[in-house]
């Protein structure tokens, strides 16, 4: 018994090395005659069509200022083969190949046509996997990180919404030997847990592009376009612009229950402020690009540096008032006194008729500032959030 389960031990390591052997000798036949510079239905000239589908890992990072988002993606293109098929020849019903065995078969041209720059991820090997079925459909499946172009429209910023685009196009195949198509109903997947620092994504979809770009031959290639609807997220803005700025303002009104003689103290606390706005505002445009238009960001700024200006010129408005009150209170009492002395009577200091006109001044600015500054704020935000 010991003899028989010895030998049958050895002839079972005879057999696995020698169907080893087989399926490596089968690769190697696979691609030995297998022209990897042609299409696979080349000479029945026909068009290969390919499936593509994208799994969205990360989007690291969508800058206004160079307009363009990075995003690191799985990419999986479908395609049938005929000169592959292996019916019934081996043991399996597909095969896993080698990313150096890749280099052998014939892959699609898919390039993007948006793309500022890419690369392909190789640690600790190159992250692509290639899968032959016997009935000649191939799987190739890579990951790459894209930084593509994404024109942005910023009247709204920072209550704006954007759509990024991604087209994936063939750079040399027309549509008579290439054409790419999503697939599925659902070919696009994000990351679960896919998180963006200052954006939302809504959502997204997919769409044929065919014809994109100026190029006379655009009509003539295959493409399909990726769109992500973006929407920008307002917490970082609510807290490092707005409410800043709104207390820098309301900071602003209390010069108006300071005494009037108290100069240093409301000239102070007024060029503060507007200081303090100015540099608000350089921090705030500093990451954006020149664009030649008004953004919504540039119309609240402008408005709280018009409101602490205005709080500013309001102080020289009532000490000049103040002045000239004092002034003519004391020609009056000057006038009065030596009336008396002329009659030998008793001088007499009327007081003033009415209130102080720049005390007045100063009480109709603690309604007005704060009445105006509301009314802006409401037409504000429903202006551009609406």
């Amino acid at each position: 018994m010991y003899w028989v389960i010895l030998l049958y031990g050895v002839f079972s390591q005879h057999v696995l090395y020698t169907r080893a052997q087989t399926r490596a000798e089968f690769v190697g036949a696979l691609i030995v005659d297998y022209d990897n510079r042609i299409p696979p239905n080349f000479e029945k000239n026909n068009y290969t069509e390919v499936e593509v589908s994208v799994f969205i890992n990360s989007i690291d990072s969508i800058s206004e200022k160079t307009m363009d988002y990075t995003m690191n993606m799985f990419i999986q293109q479908e395609w049938y083969d005929p000169r592959l098929q292996f019916f019934g020849l081996i043991d399996s019903s597909y095969l896993e190949l080698d990313s150096k065995l890749i280099n052998d078969v014939w892959v699609p041209d898919l390039y993007f046509t948006n793309e500022k720059k890419a690369s392909f991820h190789e640690v600790t090997m190159p992250n692509r996997m290639m899968h032959l079925y016997e009935d000649g459909r191939i799987v190739y499946r890579l990951r790459i990180s894209v930084t593509a172009s994404c024109p942005m429209n910023l009247h709204r910023y920072p209550f704006d919404s954007q759509v990024c685009s991604l087209y994936l196009q063939s750079f040399a195949y027309t549509r008579n030997r290439l054409r790419f198509k999503w697939k599925g109903n659902n070919p696009v997947r994000t990351n679960a847990h896919l998180e963006l620092p200052q954006f939302d994504l809504d959502n997204h979809e997919v769409l044929d592009c065919t014809g994109y770009g100026t190029d006379d031959l655009a009509g003539n290639f295959t493409c399909i376009q990726l769109k992500l609807h973006l929407t920008r997220s307002l917490g970082f803005y609510m807290i490092q612009v707005y409410i800043p700025t709104i207390l820098i303002v309301l900071l602003s009104w209390v010069s108006f229950w300071l005494s009037i003689d108290a100069v240093p103290a409301r000239i102070s606390l007024g060029i503060l402020t507007v200081l303090t706005v100015t540099t608000q505002r350089t921090n705030s445009v500093s990451s954006m690009p020149p664009v030649s238009y008004v953004k919504a960001l540039d119309v609240w700024m402008a408005m709280c540096l018009l409101f602490v200006f205005a709080a500013l010129l309001e102080y020289p408005v009532v000490y000049v008032m103040e002045r000239r009150d004092v002034k003519l209170l004391q020609s009056k009492v000057a006038a009065e006194e030596e009336k008396a002395l002329n009659s030998e009577k008793k001088p007499c200091v009327r007081e003033r008729i009415g209130q102080n006109r720049a005390q007045r001044i100063d009480n109709i600015s603690k309604i007005v500032f704060p009445l105006v500054f509301s009314s802006f704020l409401a037409l504000y935000w429903v202006a551009y959030t609406l």
